[in-house]
């Protein structure tokens, strides 16, 4: 299933987070949270997916309670790291000038491209310098926001303005640059598949349910639900699904645990945020942590 790779890899920096007012009866538990001691420090690491949705919020009172305060919270980036993003899409995302998109794809899947380009109310102009793997993401992104969900309610921007509300400190997990380094790697034959993919499942009849599966299973904290999300794309054969599950899940999950234990040797009470997936298996993030030598607790 291509269109989960939103849930593993954080690639929407929105100019400003939304940060719904605190509302009762409590609110119940969204995500996973995890938290992880080395015997003189605590951290929290929460599951995150990188849209959201008014409803989404408040989270509930352990995690809330952390984060107002929290000396330190990590993400993959920083939302506010405009800067960044953008350097590294001008360098990974997009064409050099004289190069267009729609001239890269062999005719088929240019015709298809144009077709969802107009279904989508986009101009060619307007993406002609996106590379194939850019423009299935800006796809995907839209498709969520078609059906509901919105990038300026992402939950790690709003984590990010809850803990800078009160002088806590951003730090970033990896950088923009290494996150779009995966996908620039892509072959030219392995980015039109990539967009290939994307396309196929944006044209499935099923799509809806697809996508209201993982976000309902975020906002009802069931582990069952990702469980299932990550053995559907394990299963699906599709180079997409393949690509999110090694490259973009396990190939990262290292280096995001030993940047989480570095965190949680420096301080205390801490919290990291990383996207749900990353939480889900035997290569996740925690199963990392615990093979480190830590003590790591699911709380939800």
């Amino acid at each position: 299933m291509s269109l989960t790779w939103l849930s593993c890899l954080n690639l929407l920096c929105p100019a400003r987070a939304a940060t719904p007012a605190e509302t009762s009866p409590p609110a119940p538990p969204r995500g996973a949270l995890y938290q992880v001691s080395d015997g003189r420090h605590t951290l929290l690491l929460f599951g995150t997916i990188h849209v959201g949705a008014p409803d989404f919020y408040p989270l509930e009172p352990t995690l809330q309670q952390a984060l107002a305060t929290t000396p330190m919270l990590a993400l993959e980036l920083d939302p506010q790291n405009a800067a960044a993003m953008q350097s590294a899409v001008q360098r990974h995302a997009l064409y050099p000038a004289g190069q267009h998109l729609l001239d890269q794809l062999d005719p088929a899947l240019r015709q298809r491209t144009e077709t969802t380009l107009q279904r989508f109310g986009l101009s060619p102009e307007s993406v002609q310098q996106m590379r194939p793997w850019m423009l299935a993401m800006a796809l995907t992104v839209q498709e969520y926001v078609r059906h509901g969900y919105r990038t300026d309610l992402a939950v790690d921007s709003h984590l990010a303005a809850t803990v800078r509300a009160h002088g806590g400190k951003i730090v970033e997990l990896e950088s923009a640059e290494r996150q779009m380094s995966l996908l620039s790697q892509l072959t030219p034959a392995q980015q039109g598949q990539f967009l290939a993919d994307t396309l196929q499942e944006l044209d499935d009849a099923d799509l809806t349910r697809k996508l209201d599966r993982l976000v309902g299973a975020w906002r009802r904290a069931d582990s069952a639900g990702f469980a299932a999300a990550l053995q559907e794309m394990q299963q699906d054969d599709s180079f997409t699904s393949r690509f999110a599950v090694d490259t973009l899940l396990r190939k990262r999950n290292p280096g995001l645990a030993a940047g989480i234990a570095e965190l949680l040797g420096e301080h205390d009470h801490a919290v990291a945020a990383i996207g749900i997936l990353h939480l889900v298996g035997p290569d996740s993030v925690p199963a990392l942590l615990a093979k480190k030598g830590l003590q790591v607790t699911q709380l939800y």
